[in-house]
């Protein structure tokens, strides 16, 4: 475990591993944990890298958040990649959102960056999103309405038990970081041009949930195929195996 001092903020971050450099980077309200089950498999041929970003886990902030979560984001991961080194990366729903906003201002420090069911709101089916203002519910009515909302709008109804662990990762989501993930809008001609190769993924298990779908909808505007991999939005959870042996095709660029 090593910290990264950043403005505004302290880096956790843990490497495991030798070999070229992966960085897997959680999505919305996760954190390093969430890579529990896979890390050890794509460590045996890769230097590992996660982290815990600003505000979740065991980053904490060191004062309140800033107006521009998403940009904040993206810089902490160029300044983290300045310390580890030049990556591939696997990033997750929202961080795949804060992965569009990274390549764009720094490609240079990524080589191929798979961006697994980034839920970019301006692909999300008719309808979707017609639900409640999730974090105006948590503001108002607390973190459990909100956590189920929010997984309602995901397409998983009912919501699973809500981890205790996780209650302070989804009141920073549901308070600062999920309005600016919601109203991200990537910079396509510069994705379509940049010097990183960029692979679009989506579950084979999560057709017409949100995410999948938006997944879907940035592929076909980058003009890449949507890369179909194991489980549904959290696969690499529920199927560790099948998702590392994926990824690594993926970074091969099969």
């Amino acid at each position: 475990m090593t910290t990264l001092a950043v403005p505004g903020a302290q880096l956790t971050y843990d490497v495991t591993g030798h070999g070229p450099t992966l960085l897997l980077v959680p999505g919305g309200p996760a954190d390093a944990a969430v890579f529990t089950a896979i890390r050890p498999l794509l460590a045996e041929d890769h230097s590992v890298v996660t982290f815990d970003p600003r505000g979740l886990g065991r980053s904490p902030l060191d004062g309140e958040p800033t107006g521009d979560t998403i940009r904040d984001h993206a810089e902490d991961i160029h300044r983290l990649l300045t310390e580890v080194g030049p990556a591939d990366v696997f990033a997750n729903s929202g961080g795949a959102v804060t992965m569009l906003e990274h390549v764009v201002r720094h490609p240079g420090d990524v080589r191929t960056v798979v961006l697994h069911e980034p839920p970019v709101t301006r692909y999300a089916p008719a309808g979707v999103l017609n639900g409640p203002d999730i974090p105006a519910l948590f503001r108002d009515q607390g973190l459990a309405p909100a956590f189920a909302a929010f997984m309602a709008t995901l397409g998983i109804d009912p919501a699973p038990p809500l981890d205790p662990r996780a209650e302070g990762n989804f009141a920073y989501f549901f308070g600062h970081l999920m309005a600016a993930t919601g109203a991200y809008e990537p910079d396509l001609d510069a994705l379509r041009t940049t010097s990183a190769r960029l692979v679009v993924a989506v579950g084979a298990k999560s057709a017409g949930q949100l995410a999948h779908e938006t997944g879907r909808g940035l592929a076909a505007d980058l003009g890449l195929p949507a890369e179909e991999f194991p489980g549904d939005h959290g696969g690499f959870i529920a199927e560790p195996d099948a998702f590392a042996a994926r990824l690594r095709e993926a970074l091969e660029g099969h």
